[in-house]
């Protein structure tokens, strides 16, 4: 049987905590390298029975891939150019897109044009075919992802400290750059926008709560307060262990956090400290559980989350944790998707 989408009212109640009978789901079927072309119509077969609640539509970002227009200028940095499709597919830790502050002037000057033509062709595709589910506008990088890709991580850490100015200023061209992407996806009717900045490492974040609250603290709440007064919701994405993070993540007004990530973080003290300030979209463990896991194992799991993790009055959505690998089971992805789309509380 094929699961029935919930509609964006429904999907906004639960992320404002306004109550929900169910959970919404969204990067359930967030297929990594290498799974469709395994399992090729048994994938299909999963993406029909298993519909999003969210759609996602993502914007051909500068530098992503080839330019829609074929124009060499739209891409982060004026030393590479991401025109040429055969050369896009560019590892951000091997490139210094502003490796000298002494450049710096030169880089504002190539920074490229969000109303850059036909990057939001794909978006508008894609929304015209969502009916009345909730539209989440997407990018991934947003300050300390994009710090990074531009001046390198060994870079960043030290700018932290040597040119913390210099960051600040850079991050109010991204807010400028990021308020027109808002007002585009506004114009289309979007009810969210959807970003990522991997704040952690494994048993902490990357920069300390301090450096955190001078410097992204007031990014994001520049940018959530423009996402809201666009009507829209805000959900970050973020790897590692964000704990030491929260409460400044909640104060900048984010309203979804994702993925509370297993191993990182830990799931009953993150929903009770948290839980009534903040909603969660749940990422369930792609590095162990599901690649690794029996059927049963998968199952058991998802239940503990979805017990441990729901509430009527919502704040709770559920999907992939990341990209889920390519030498996945079958049969534990159907389990995973069958839990999560029949789940009702156990009392």
């Amino acid at each position: 049987m094929i699961r029935q989408p919930m509609s964006k009212d429904e999907v906004t109640a639960a992320i404002e905590r306004r109550g929900c009978a169910h959970v919404p789901v969204v990067f359930h079927k967030w297929w990594g390298d290498g799974l469709e072309e395994r399992y090729g119509t048994q994938i299909q077969q999963l993406n029909e029975e298993f519909p999003d609640d969210i759609v996602i539509c993502t914007y051909n970002k500068p530098g992503e891939g080839a330019s829609s227009n074929a124009n060499p200028d739209y891409r982060w940095g004026y030393k590479v150019d991401y025109s040429d499709s055969a050369k896009h597919s560019i590892d951000p830790s091997a490139v210094e897109l502003l490796p000298d502050w002494a450049q710096y002037d030169l880089f504002l000057a190539n920074m490229p044009d969000p109303n850059e033509p036909d990057s939001f062709d794909g978006v508008k595709a894609l929304a015209a075919k969502a009916g009345d589910r909730y539209k989440l506008g997407h990018w991934w990088n947003m300050f300390h992802e994009r710090f990074w890709y531009i001046r390198g991580m060994e870079n960043l850490m030290l700018d932290y400290y040597d040119h913390m100015d210099e960051l600040k200023d850079l991050g109010k061209h991204l807010v400028h750059f990021y308020k027109t992407i808002i007002d585009r996806y506004a114009e289309l009717g979007f009810h969210g926008i959807l970003s990522s900045d991997d704040l952690g490492h494994q048993t902490g974040p990357m920069m300390s709560p301090a450096i955190f609250r001078e410097l992204y603290l007031p990014l994001y709440e520049e940018f959530v307060d423009y996402v809201h007064a666009k009507d829209m919701h805000f959900f970050l994405h973020s790897c590692g262990d964000n704990t030491a993070l929260m409460d400044d993540i909640i104060a900048s007004g984010i309203d979804v956090f994702h993925p509370i990530q297993k191993g990182c973080m830990d799931l009953a003290n993150t929903v009770k400290r948290f839980g009534n300030r903040i909603s969660f979209l749940y990422g369930i463990d792609v590095q162990h559980l599901i690649p690794l896991g029996t059927v049963d194992e998968v199952r058991a799991e998802i239940r503990e989350v979805m017990n441990t993790m729901y509430r009527p009055h919502g704040g709770f959505l559920i999907g992939a944790g990341n990209g889920i690998m390519g030498d996945t089971p079958i049969e534990n992805l159907r389990a995973m998707l069958e839990e999560i789309c029949s789940f009702r509380y156990q009392t």
